[in-house]
Parts: C-alpha cells; sequence; structure tokens
C-alpha cells in the first residue's frame, strides 16, 4: 500500500484521467499482485471504489481547474437512485452504489412491474361486448397484473367469443413461461378455450406499438398455445426462452371466465436499459470541463455496452420547454473526454443507455464524474473573416471575437486544420497590443496577452491557407492565472464591420486537383556536409480528402529510374512537408543533376499524382 500512496500523492498535481489510470494501475499491483483488467471505459474493481472517487475529488480540488461532482461510488458520490428522473429497468440494489440493466431470475414475476415500466393493458374490443365505460375497463384490465387476488378481469354472462387483451410489458425480457388463472374464490371460471401469441418486440414493434389500442395482425405476434378444451384453471404455457414484450392472448370459448394474474416469468439481463438523471441545476451559468466514468463488464464484454450522452439549457424543465435545451449530444467513446454539450449553460442533465446481446451479458456503472466551473464571460461571440478564399493560397484572416461580462481572461485558442504561418497583429479595443505571445501549434494557435475583464473586443490577425472545402476555426478563451475552465466561443455578429458571423471559411468546390502544388526550398540545393543547404524541403498540398489515405513521395533521374523513395505514410488534407538530405535509398549521395519529384495520392476514385524536379549541385 505504501507504493500506491506514494504514487496517488504524486498524482495530486496532475490533471486526470490518464495519470489517474496509470497511478490505478500501479495501486492495483499493489494490492493484487497483479494488473488489473482495464476496459476502455475505465472498468474499475469496486473493491477500491472509495479510493476512485476521492482520487476524482483531490485531483480536481489540487489542480483547481474545476469542481467536480460524482454520481454513484462510494459515500462522496451522489446516490444513483435519487439522482434519476427516470429508470424504470435499472437496478440499483444488487450492487450497491452501482447501476446496470435488471437481471431477471427464474422466480420473479416480470408482468407485476408492467405499469410501473410504462407498459399496459389493453383490450380493442372488450368495451363494446362488456357494455362498460373506459375507465371501468382500464382498472378491470390492469388489475391482471397489480398481484391484487381479490381483484380480476372478468368475462361472464355473455354469449360473444374472440375478446382480445394485449399486454405491452414496458421492456424486453427474456421469457420462458407465462401463466394465468382465476381468483380461488372463482376456481371455475378458468378460460376453456384461448390462444396465445407472443412479439419479441423488435419484429414489427412499430406496427404493433401503433395499433395496440386497435387491432393489431396477429401476423406481428408468434402462437406459443392454443387450447379448445382446456380444463386446468391454472394454465401455464412453458416454451424455449426468447426475448418478449408483448402478449396478445384471445378468448376463443364463449364460457365465463376471469383472470385474476396473468404472470410472466424468464431469466436474464434485459437487452435494454435507459437512465436518465435528473435536471442538475447550477444556480448560475456554468461550464462543462471533462467526463469520467467507471464501469464493469459482467460476463462476456463484447456483448454488452453502454452509451453517455449529455445535454444542457436554458430551463429547469426539458420537457416543457424543449426549445431550452440543446439536443442529445453524440455518444462518448471514452471515460476522459470533454462535455460535448453548450456551455455556458445552468442546467445539465445526462442519460445512460444500456445493450446487451447475451441473456447472462451486461455492464455495471459504478460512478460517473463530471466537471464544471463559473464561466469566463456571460457571454462569448466570435467571427472570422474572409470567409470565402482560393484554395491553397496564403491568406490574411481576422478572427474577431466580442466578450461581454468578462470575469478575466488572459488567452485565446484557436482550433485550426491548416497551419497558421503569421500572426500579424493583436488589437484590443480598436488599439495594437504589443505585448503579447503568439504560438502557432500543429492544430492551431494560442495568444497570449494582459490580462482582460469587462467587455472587451479582439482582433488577431494572421495567414493561412485554406486547403479543404470547409475549415471552422473554432476558439475559446481561458484564464491561465487561474488555471480554470476555458469557454468555447459562439459564432455570431463580433463586429459590425465583418459581414461573416461565423467562424468557417469556404473554398469554391470544383475540380480542384487532389494534389495541389508541389514545391521544393531550397532549390538547387546543396548536399556536401558543409552545414549550408545541405537538405531541402519538399512541400505539397492534398485538398478535398476527408481521411488518411496512402501517399508516396518517390525520386527519379531523368531516365525514369526510381533513385529514392521518401517515407511519408498516410495523410488527409492539409500541408505537408518532407525533408530530403540528397540520399538514394541505398544511403548513397546522389550525383549532381536534375530529378523529378512524383507525389502520388491513392484515393477512393483511383490514384492521383503531381511532379516538380529539384537540382542537386556541390
Amino acid at each position: 500500500m505504501h507504493g500506491a500512496v506514494e504514487v496517488w500523492l504524486h498524482m495530486i498535481a496532475m490533471p486526470p484521467c490518464r495519470e489517474f489510470l496509470l497511478a490505478w494501475r500501479h495501486f492495483c499491483r499493489d494490492r493484487k499482485g497483479q494488473e488489473l483488467q482495464m476496459r476502455r471505459d475505465c472498468s474499475i474493481s469496486r473493491v477500491y471504489r472509495p479510493l476512485l472517487v476521492s482520487l476524482w475529488l483531490a485531483l480536481a480540488a489540487a489542480a483547481q481547474a474545476a469542481d467536480t461532482r460524482v454520481v454513484g461510488g462510494s459515500a462522496e458520490g451522489e446516490s444513483w437512485e435519487e439522482s434519476a428522473a427516470a429508470a424504470p429497468i435499472i437496478d440499483f440494489t444488487s450492487r450497491p452504489g452501482w447501476i446496470l440493466p435488471s437481471f431477471i431470475d427464474t422466480t420473479t414475476n416480470i408482468a407485476l412491474e408492467t405499469l410501473a415500466r410504462g407498459g399496459k393493458v389493453v383490450s380493442p374490443n372488450a368495451q363494446a361486448v362488456l357494455r362498460i365505460d373506459k375507465e371501468t375497463l382500464a382498472a378491470s384490465l390492469e388489475s391482471m397484473v397489480d398481484g391484487d387476488h381479490q381483484t380480476a378481469f372478468e368475462v361472464k354472462n355473455i354469449t360473444a367469443s374472440g375478446i382480445l387483451v394485449i399486454f405491452d410489458l414496458g421492456a424486453r425480457f427474456g421469457v420462458n413461461r407465462i401463466r394465468f388463472f382465476p381468483r380461488t374464490s372463482f376456481p371455475n371460471d378458468f378460460m376453456r378455450g384461448y390462444a396465445l401469441f407472443i412479439n419479441d418486440g423488435i419484429f414489427g414493434a412499430e406496427f404493433v406499438a401503433e395499433s395496440i389500442d386497435g387491432l393489431p395482425s396477429k401476423n406481428l405476434f408468434a402462437q406459443v398455445d392454443q387450447q379448445t378444451g382446456n380444463s386446468q384453471d391454472t394454465v401455464n404455457v412453458q416454451f424455449p426462452l426468447r426475448y418478449v414484450r408483448y402478449l396478445l392472448l384471445q378468448a376463443t370459448d364463449r364460457s365465463n371466465w376471469e383472470i385474476d394474474e396473468i404472470e410472466v416469468f424468464g431469466r436474464g439481463f434485459v437487452p435494454e436499459a435507459d437512465y436518465l438523471s435528473e435536471v442538475f441545476d447550477f444556480s448560475q451559468s456554468t461550464l462543462w470541463g471533462q467526463l469520467h466514468w467507471a464501469a464493469e463488464a459482467v460476463g462476456h464484454p463484447e456483448k454488452s455496452r453502454f452509451f453517455i450522452r449529455t445535454r444542457s439549457g436554458t430551463s429547469p424543465s426539458p420537457t416543457d420547454e424543449p426549445d431550452a435545451w440543446s439536443p442529445w449530444s453524440a455518444p462518448y467513446l471514452s471515460g476522459d473526454t470533454p462535455i460535448l454539450s453548450p456551455a455556458p449553460r445552468q442546467y445539465f442533465q445526462f442519460r445512460l443507455d444500456f445493450e446487451s446481446d447475451g441473456l447472462v451479458d451486461g455492464t455495471a456503472v459504478d460512478s460517473l464524474a463530471f466537471e464544471f466551473s463559473a464561466p469566463v464571460a456571460e457571454s462569448i461571440v466570435g467571427e472570422i473573416w474572409p470567409q470565402h478564399v482560393p484554395v491553397g493560397v496564403d491568406t490574411t484572416f481576422t478572427y474577431a471575437v466580442q466578450v461581454v461580462g468578462g470575469r478575466g481572461f488572459d488567452r485565446l485558442e484557436i482550433d485550426s486544420s491548416v497551419p497558421v504561418h503569421t500572426v500579424r497583429s493583436l488589437h484590443l479595443d480598436d488599439l495594437e497590443v504589443e505585448d503579447f505571445v503568439a504560438e502557432p501549434h500543429e492544430g492551431g494557435l494560442r495568444v497570449t496577452f494582459p490580462h482582460q475583464s469587462g467587455n472587451p473586443d479582439l482582433r488577431v490577425v494572421f495567414d493561412a491557407a485554406i486547403l479543404r472545402y470547409e475549415t471552422v476555426f473554432s476558439g475559446r478563451l481561458r484564464d491561465s492565472q487561474a488555471d480554470g475552465l476555458p469557454q468555447e466561443i459562439e459564432e455570431g455578429d463580433a463586429s459590425g464591420s465583418m459581414l461573416g458571423d461565423d467562424l468557417s471559411v469556404r473554398v469554391p468546390l470544383n475540380q480542384d486537383p487532389v494534389v495541389h502544388r508541389v514545391t521544393v526550398t531550397p532549390n538547387p540545393f546543396t548536399p556536401n556536409g558543409d552545414g549550408i543547404n545541405d537538405q531541402t524541403t519538399i512541400s505539397y498540398d492534398l485538398l478535398h480528402l476527408i481521411n488518411d489515405v496512402p501517399v508516396s513521395l518517390r525520386v527519379y533521374d531523368l531516365a525514369g529510374r526510381q533513385v529514392a523513395e521518401l517515407p511519408v505514410g498516410n495523410n488527409q488534407s492539409g500541408r505537408h512537408l518532407v525533408h530530403w538530405n540528397g540520399q538514394n535509398d541505398q544511403g548513397r549521395y546522389l550525383p549532381p543533376g536534375l530529378y523529378v519529384l512524383q507525389v502520388k495520392v491513392a484515393t477512393d476514385s483511383g490514384t492521383v499524382s503531381r511532379s516538380s524536379t529539384v537540382t542537386v549541385i556541390y
């Protein structure tokens, strides 16, 4: 344990989650002598759950980057059950502090919770036959799944047959037995003729759901039993285990009958289950940071999965005011990822969707943690200009940001899929700032300037060449002195003198070649070892590519013989640089002369290439 404590203390000054996972692995080695198998969703052993939550909270507090809210886990985390807005088939009890899809054992009557899960019991024709009002009929039908043996659905003293009763269990379950019976005080009023059908909730499910209050086609159901001369008061129908959601029971005899309870039995995890959290109210507009979770597979890991989605809003009720809420995010694929939902917002909600391909396979979630902090400003709006430029040409752009109610910030971060070549100037409220640091890097630009607050307007002027149809220059402001969460810049009108209102730059959608240009600098070059122009840099622009594609760069002599192939690998749209020292494939320097460079790209529509020349002299 001593080594684990040292690792934990060492981590306190580090941000989660990569470092946390490394420390967690060390901790598990110390305690068990071997590494605990870790899934991509940060699976853990429940034995050490209190340490997990403590680490999350301690790391967040030590870094001072954000507060962390934890649901689940140890006593520090909020209760899964108390934090739920809806979780009809989630198990909160079998593993305290965890949630997992409900597991049905062979003694559980699945039908008993039908109404609580949002299911229902209906009959499309019983009201006309029994001549009762809708409310009385509904209460009578629901008595078959309420566990009360004093009530029953009664069909007596009538001459018609063919009454249909449809049961929607509210979810899909593994089922292999169904039974129904009359009250013990009316033992002879059992069904003497019936047909029983089931539907798995997938085959034709939309048609079953739409017609459940009408007359659904029996072609959508599979018949599991039929009797015309039943003599047993308790009907017990057994069949091979299969997924079931809907039952259709049809009476085929005119004798008096009633059903006290219908019982449905089976086993296994439900194949789908959802957990919807409560709406978290942060009392003010709030920024979202990283999302973390810990989970563990039950059974075969490849046969179960779960998905986490988030949304945020400006209203306490997404149901009453849906326009005040963002759509659900795309599922998060890893357990240490930025929250995608818009910020700053006052309200936040998440959901977990569980799926399983096997009756004994599922996923248990121990805890979920998300970071939050006060915003950098009340609002931050940005735009870029120009927004339509020629492809592959260095262009001077103005990136304008309008801040309202800034609490303090000193850094602008701009994302870019193309390199920023030159930062020309920074203006704050139309005054040029000399005291700033511009740091172009792979993936964008970082500009640090004197600390600001209030309502300043920022303008950064830089050069870049656009190499794909649309390039988005998303950005954010942060207070580097407080090491807090950054606030994303929202697209909008940040400058009355610019005509954009968004952060996207586009090039003409025409038939420009995939390989736009090939240049060599210096050219000629002199690889003679004197330290001056000993190597050259080959630059080529690739356009209109969505994914990485194989690229080759070869050197040929004037007779067409390949003399060198330079390592490139896979590339995507962008400007690419390759350095060459004048050596051939055998590592020998080439003789002086003129050589041909060829860049070849393999795309889905075929292979394209572009050539240039380079001169070697000594």
